[in-house]
């Protein structure tokens, strides 16, 4: 793959204000699970919204964050308070300044990806990350049975994030709450992104 494929029709990105980016890989298990959960929030499409898989690309995601109003990242993470299922909202400035992110190759890469597009003066003016605790983090092909059954909370944490960014929502959004109140939802505290093959 040379560049991130968009979910909802295989074409490139149309350049629209807010970006979500899925980012995992799909033959590692659980860590798939920002692009399931990517896949699953772009359908049916978000006027105004491109719903991209980012893979592991890390850096080379710049040139697909830089002039977005918002970039919004659904990933596998880990915490130290978190257990599997557990789904975790990263704050803006806790994203851009890596506090939390795992020290690999593709993490800093993806920092990197938004601190280059801060010095180009194209930075997003909002960023997030939404993802949750994996379960099982190996060589194979789909989710975990746990993180399969928690994939709509993490979409409907998504779609809080976008609804906080003024995105409107479709009339076939569900309208109850996935996550529990207090409990699943973290605020960045030790949140980590997973490093990724």
């Amino acid at each position: 793959m040379t560049g991130p494929a968009d979910l909802r029709d295989s074409t490139t990105s149309t350049g629209a204000p807010v970006l979500v980016l899925g980012i995992g890989n799909e033959l590692l298990g659980d860590d798939g699970v920002g692009v399931v959960a990517a896949r699953r929030l772009g359908a049916p499409p978000i006027p105004g919204v491109d719903v991209l898989d980012g893979g592991t690309l890390g850096l080379m995601l710049m040139p697909y964050l830089a002039g977005r109003h918002a970039v919004l990242v659904l990933d596998a993470v880990s915490t130290a308070h978190g257990r599997p299922g557990d789904v975790v909202v990263i704050p803006d400035g806790d994203v851009r300044r890596g506090h939390g992110v795992r020290a690999t190759a593709h993490d800093i890469g993806l920092v990197d990806a938004l601190a280059a597009t801060e010095l180009a003066g194209f930075a997003p003016r909002h960023v997030a990350l939404v993802g949750i605790v994996p379960e099982s983090v190996t060589e194979r092909w789909g989710l975990s049975s746990l993180l399969e059954s928690r994939v709509d909370a993490l979409v409907d944490a998504a779609r809080s994030v976008l609804a906080d960014w003024s995105v409107p929502a479709e009339e076939s959004v569900r309208t109850e709450e996935s996550v529990p109140t207090g409990k699943s939802v973290l605020t960045g505290e030790k949140a980590q992104v997973p490093r990724h093959a």
